[in-house]
């Protein structure tokens, strides 16, 4: 999640009760593996991993300071070192599929320049999405030419079928959320899913479309919950706050978990302020380092 928007750009057991939009959701038990646990007599599923207590290691940009950033490479990677969530964000090829890419250009990541919605998929995918990434300020780019593409959202859940995500909508000209919500239904990922962005009209167009998938806070409405911490006339407008970690104070934690809320602080990649937010009491932490997160977590 980005600075301004970054909603962008992990786990204990036991049960809790929820309200999401209104509805009122039972949090049945999870595993900390990031998959739910089977019911013992039907052997269905048993729950939602974001509803548990179950502390949450959520890879931002799927672990961006490990792995080339929101690649596929990266979200293996996540899971591999103790992930429980992969963030990351969408935007639209000009011939209209999803790719994952925190910013509007490619600039950054990769090899090429441009904006995502000014190129086809044909031109994007011959892009070297390793290009950039350096684990040592710039002495080596051991990624680049290996073969890593920007890859689409078709391909994430293909390859992640079972996986926990949390996606935010950065492009909204033209707008992207009927695409993304037909890509999670066909996917089956609808339930395990929550879906952020800035932007509120864009927010509040996910939750008019899919009124039961979950969303987090938008720009407006975590400047309106801030300005209205221990308030008994707040209601809350989605289940999850994605606050900067330095604005997720005590207080603020202690009040969301009040209203029914998780709390999901970003960006975190220093040990003793992960520590220092797991003692506030958050619900999971969004990271560029997993596997960092995943030695601390409770």
């Amino acid at each position: 999640m980005s600075a301004e928007t970054e909603s962008s750009s992990g786990s204990s057991e036991a049960s809790t009760s929820t309200t999401t939009t209104g509805d009122t959701t039972a949090a049945p038990t999870t595993s900390t593996s990031g998959t739910t646990e089977a019911d013992s007599e039907t052997g269905e599923p048993a729950g939602n991993l974001f509803l548990s207590d179950n502390f949450l290691n959520i890879a931002h940009r799927g672990g961006a300071a490990l792995r080339p950033e929101e690649t596929l490479p990266a979200f293996e990677h996540a899971l591999a070192v103790g992930a429980d969530v992969l963030e990351f964000d969408v935007h639209a090829s000009s011939d209209g599929v999803i790719v994952a890419m925190h910013d509007g250009t490619v600039d950054r990541t990769t090899d090429g320049t441009g904006a995502i919605k000014a190129m086809t998929l044909d031109e994007l995918r011959a892009l070297d999405a390793g290009y950039r990434f350096t684990p040592d300020g710039g002495q080596t780019f051991p990624y680049r030419a290996t073969g890593i593409a920007i890859p689409t959202l078709e391909e994430i859940f293909k390859k992640f079928p079972d996986s926990y995500y949390l996606i935010e909508i950065k492009q909204t000209d033209p707008p992207i959320v009927d695409g993304l919500l037909a890509a999670l239904e066909e996917h089956g990922a609808l339930e395990r899913v929550v879906i952020a962005s800035g932007d509120l009209e864009t927010i509040e167009a996910v939750r008019a479309a899919s009124p039961t998938v979950f969303t987090s806070l938008s720009t407006p409405e975590m400047l309106d919950l801030y300005l209205k911490v221990g308030s008994p006339d707040y209601v809350a407008p989605a289940l999850f706050v994605h606050s900067p970690w330095d604005l997720s104070s005590a207080e603020l934690v202690t009040f969301a978990h009040e209203r029914g809320m998780k709390v999901h602080p970003w960006t975190v990649n220093e040990e003793s302020r992960m520590v220092d937010l797991i003692g506030r009491g958050v619900d999971g932490i969004m990271t560029d380092d997993p596997a960092l997160l995943a030695t601390v977590a409770p």
